[in-house]
C-alpha cells in the first residue's frame, strides 16, 4: 500500500538553501553588473559587486543562524516578529558601511560624505540595505512555510496509506484462520453446552470487531470510545478461549471518550499482552487498558500480568511487526510530540504507554 506514495526523497531543505542562497546573491551580482555595464562604468566597479555580495552573502546566512535558534528558543509570533526585525536592522547597520565605503573609496567621494554628513548614510540604511535583507527575511520564512506545508502532505499521505497497510497486516496476522478457528470453535463449544445466550454474545462481538476492522476508515483517526470497543470486543473474544485465566480491565478517565485517536492504534499492543502475557502463563492473568490526562497529553496504557518482557532485550512486542508499526504511524502521525514506551509493570507483567496531544472531536 505504502508503493501508492511517491517515496522519491526531495531535496533537502540544506541544500535548497544553500542553492538559492548562492543563485540569488549571483542573480544580484549579474543584475547591477549589467547596470554598471549599461553606464559604461570601470571594471574595478565589479570587484566592489562582488564585495557587497559577499558580505550580503554572509550576513544572510548569520540570519538564517538566528532565526532558527529564534524558532527554537520563542514561540509567540510577535516576539519572533520583532526578533526579525531587530537582526534584519543589525544586518543592515553593518552592510551600509561596506557597501559605502567600495562605492565611496571607488568614486572619491570623501568631501561629499562629509557635507552630506551621517543622515546620508542612515537613509541609505532604510532607504536600500533595510529593504534587502527585510525582503531576504519574507522569501526566507515563505520558503520554509511553503516546505513545511509540502512536508505535512507528505506526512498525511505517507499517515494514510501506513494506516491502510496497517489495517491490512492486523487482518493478515490477527483475523487469520487460526483465530477465526479458536472463536467458532469456543462459539460451537457453547451451543453444545446449551449456552446459547452466551454464543449470541460472542458472535455479536466478533461481528462488531469484524466491523470495525473491515468498515471503518484505517486512514481516519477515531474517537477513544470507538477504539475501546473494538479492543473490548477483542478481549472478549479471547476471554472465551481463555476461559478463566483472562481477565479484562478497562479504566478511562471522566471526558475522555471524545478524544481522537490514530485508527486501530491500540489491537497490536493489546494482542501482545494477550500474545506474550496471559499465553505464556500458566496462572490466571489480567490485561489492563487504561485512559487518563496528563496536562495536555492523551495517556494511553496497556498491560498484563505476564512473565514480563524477555531479559535478553529480544521481547516481541518491541521487534514485531505491531510494535515498529505503531511507533511509525505515531511519527508519521504527530512528529516528535509523542512517547512510545515499554517498561516492566509494578508487581510483575509488563506494559506499554502511549502518550499524545490530546485532540477531541469536532476540534
Amino acid at each position: 500500500m505504502s508503493a501508492l506514495v511517491d517515496q522519491r526523497a526531495p531535496l533537502s531543505q540544506g541544500k535548497l538553501f544553500w542553492l538559492l542562497q548562492l543563485a540569488g546573491w549571483t542573480g544580484w551580482m549579474i543584475v547591477f553588473g549589467l547596470r554598471d555595464a549599461v553606464w559604461d562604468q570601470p571594471a574595478i566597479f565589479y570587484l566592489t559587486l562582488c564585495l557587497e555580495a559577499g558580505a550580503g552573502f554572509l550576513l544572510t546566512c548569520c540570519l538564517r543562524l538566528v532565526y532558527r535558534k529564534v524558532g527554537r528558543a520563542i514561540r509567540a509570533w510577535g516576539a519572533r516578529a520583532t526578533a526579525v526585525l531587530v537582526a534584519s536592522a543589525v544586518a543592515a547597520l553593518i552592510w551600509q558601511p561596506i557597501k559605502n565605503y567600495s562605492q565611496i573609496e571607488q568614486l572619491s567621494e570623501f568631501e561629499e560624505l562629509y557635507h552630506f554628513g551621517a543622515s546620508a548614510y542612515f537613509v541609505g540604511v532604510l532607504s536600500y540595505s533595510y529593504a534587502v535583507f527585510l525582503g531576504w527575511s519574507g522569501l526566507y520564512f515563505s520558503l520554509k512555510l511553503y516546505l513545511r506545508l509540502g512536508e505535512e502532505r507528505r506526512s498525511r499521505m505517507l499517515a494514510e496509506a501506513l494506516s491502510v497497510d496497517a489495517q491490512l497486516k492486523m487482518l493478515r496476522y490477527q483475523i487469520n484462520p487460526h483465530f477465526l478457528f479458536n472463536t467458532l470453535n469456543a462459539i460451537n463449544s457453547l451451543l453444545l453446552v446449551d449456552e446459547a445466550a452466551r454464543a449470541r454474545v460472542m458472535i455479536q462481538r466478533l461481528s462488531e470487531f469484524l466491523r470495525y476492522s473491515l468498515e471503518g476508515d484505517a486512514a481516519a483517526k477515531v474517537t477513544l470510545e470507538e477504539e475501546l470497543t473494538s479492543v473490548r470486543a477483542y478481549l472478549e473474544i479471547e476471554s472465551v478461549r481463555f476461559e478463566d485465566r483472562l481477565t479484562i480491565e478497562l479504566s478511562i478517565e471522566a471526558g475522555l471518550a471524545s478524544c481522537l485517536v490514530p485508527s486501530l492504534i491500540l489491537q497490536p499492543l493489546v494482542e501482545n499482552a494477550v500474545k506474550h502475557g496471559i499465553t505464556q502463563s500458566e496462572k490466571p492473568g489480567t490485561v489492563l487498558v487504561s485512559a487518563s490526562r496528563a496536562e495536555n497529553d492523551l495517556v494511553l496504557m496497556v498491560s498484563d500480568t505476564g512473565p514480563g518482557f524477555a531479559v535478553d532485550g529480544n521481547d516481541a512486542s518491541e521487534s514485531g511487526l505491531g510494535w515498529k508499526n505503531t511507533e511509525q504511524r505515531l511519527a508519521l502521525q504527530y512528529g516528535d510530540q509523542f512517547v512510545l514506551a515499554r517498561r516492566a509493570r509494578q508487581g510483575g507483567g509488563a506494559e506499554v504507554v502511549i502518550k499524545i496531544p490530546m485532540s477531541a472531536e469536532g476540534t
